[in-house]
């Protein structure tokens, strides 16, 4: 083998393996990549059932059944919860809660969730009243609207998912 085929070899090698290291640094990306989406997808997940958890529970205590299954129908704002008490009464542990401000008190101790194989998840979330006008906006008043912030968060990524709903009293005769 001359000095030619020699330089022709080292090139081809060289070339080889640059293409090998591009092929695993984009194969290792994608990976990456991969495993993001299905974290989100998991976090959404997770959110979006507490969403539809809580949106199938009584709107408020006063509302919620009672032992006999009986509910009461809420004429009057000054019949609902107070701010101040939104969250879970006495005696209630999930997953058996009754209204959907119940959920307002997994803001103090976040739900966790293992996903094999994937990450683990804490599920915390708010509820509050909002005013139609400024749904954005929790306010300090009692209204026949009801917001659930939901934050999943993963212990590995560190990444947090924020979903919100609105849930609104409504009665018809």
């Amino acid at each position: 083998m001359n000095t030619g085929q020699t330089i022709l070899t080292i090139g081809a090698l060289v070339l080889l393996g640059s293409t090998i290291v591009t092929v695993n640094r984009s194969s290792l990306s994608h990976g990456v990549i991969l495993q993001q989406t299905e974290i989100g997808v998991y976090a959404v997940s997770l959110a979006m059932g507490m969403i539809e958890e809580a949106s199938g529970k009584a709107f408020d205590e006063f509302t919620a059944p009672d032992a006999t299954g009986e509910t009461d129908v809420a004429t009057s704002t000054t019949q609902l919860t107070l701010h101040t008490a939104l969250g879970k009464e006495t005696g209630e542990t999930y997953p058996n809660f009754d209204d959907f401000d119940d959920y307002n008190s997994f803001n103090a101790s976040p739900r966790t969730v293992y996903v094999p194989g994937v990450d683990t998840m804490k599920i915390r979330c708010v509820v509050g009243y909002v005013k139609e006008t400024n749904p954005d906006v929790i306010v300090n008043e009692k209204t026949w609207h009801k917001k659930m912030t939901v934050y999943v968060t993963g212990t590995v990524t560190q990444d947090t998912v924020k979903v919100s709903t609105i849930f609104s009293y409504w009665w018809f005769r």
